[in-house]
């Protein structure tokens, strides 16, 4: 598994130093999942014949060419339809679709209330919720967030891991990257495969996280909150290279009295989880940010604020 996440290491980084052009020609979108799922997975009949050449963005960096559509109505199941982020000629958004999320099932008795195990197409069998909202991120396709039991887009465009804050990497398909929060909910360490190489406890709590190594190569071991002794640097922190994590200030956190002194342990996700960040900043949660940023310490450190990302393409 360690070998295995290390290669993927390798592909998400040659694929976040591409950026495309203000109009470009046409290639697959890849976004989100844990696999492709493109390759006609999402458009049937009644999919609108779009050109395409498109206007892309930090966030969209080649036109979206398969499984278009303008509603959920034109995707398979276990599918959505949303914005890719690229604007058609006439400045209409180009929607694709995409996997809605879900985890890993043998059957519907493991996926728990108003969600069932579907066969999703290049995913495999996934808990799809079949109830109206959402009850957490896992409800929610990669890179949005469960708020106020709505699926809100908190995909903040990036080209390199050091446009995103503290605790995120820069994930995505050959044309579209954006910030993703390493230290999420999960089960095994599969379902971490986008974003590090362990799923363990990291803050103590009795319940586990997507966890970075403390070293490039994953077989050097997670880095988990009991490693770090020195008080100046309490908790495991992602601020260099993918999900890699040394002992820092910024990190998941259960009270202050686990954060450097004078420091915070706030909650600005609504899973639950805390992290601690310095006194102030502009925003207390995602919801004080509008979509495509999230609530977060910057790359450089500093009190939570407003995250946008490489708004500019990076330069």
């Amino acid at each position: 598994m360690a070998y295995q996440w290390l290669g993927i290491i390798s592909i998400a980084l040659a694929m976040t130093l591409g950026c495309g052009s203000e109009t470009t020609p046409g290639g697959g979108f890849g976004i989100g999942g844990t696999g492709g799922g493109f390759g006609g997975a999402g458009g049937t009949a009644g999919t609108p014949d779009w050109d395409p050449q498109c206007v892309t963005s930090p966030l969209c960096q080649a036109c979206p060419s398969e499984a278009l559509c303008d509603s959920d109505e034109n995707c398979a199941e276990g599918f959505v339809c949303i914005r890719s982020g690229c604007d058609d000629l006439e400045g209409a958004p180009v929607q694709q679709c995409v996997f809605a999320g879900g985890g890993a099932c043998n059957d519907s008795s493991t996926c728990g209330d108003g969600r069932e195990c579907v066969e999703v197409a290049g995913e495999g069998k996934r808990c799809i919720k079949t109830s109206p909202g959402c009850d957490t991120s896992r409800d929610c396709l990669t890179g949005f967030e469960c708020e106020d039991n709505a699926c809100v887009d908190r995909r903040v465009p990036c080209v390199l891991d050091e446009d995103c804050p503290k605790n995120h990497l820069c994930f995505g398909g050959t044309n579209s990257t954006f910030c993703l929060r390493i230290q999420t909910a999960c089960l095994e360490d599969f379902d971490c495969v986008d974003r590090a190489p362990y799923c363990i406890d990291i803050d103590g709590d009795g319940k586990k996280e997507c966890a970075g190594s403390v070293e490039l190569n994953p077989a050097s071991g997670p880095c988990a909150n009991d490693l770090c002794e020195d008080p100046g640097a309490p908790v495991c922190e992602a601020s260099s290279v993918s999900s890699v994590s040394q002992c820092g200030r910024y990190g998941l956190c259960l009270s202050d009295e686990d954060c450097v002194s004078g420091d915070r342990c706030v909650g600005l996700w609504p899973d639950g989880r805390k992290e601690c960040v310095p006194e102030g900043g502009d925003c207390a949660s995602l919801s004080d940010c509008p979509e495509n940023q999230v609530c977060a310490s910057g790359r450089t450190g500093g009190a939570p604020a407003c995250q946008a990302g490489a708004v500019d393409g990076g330069e």
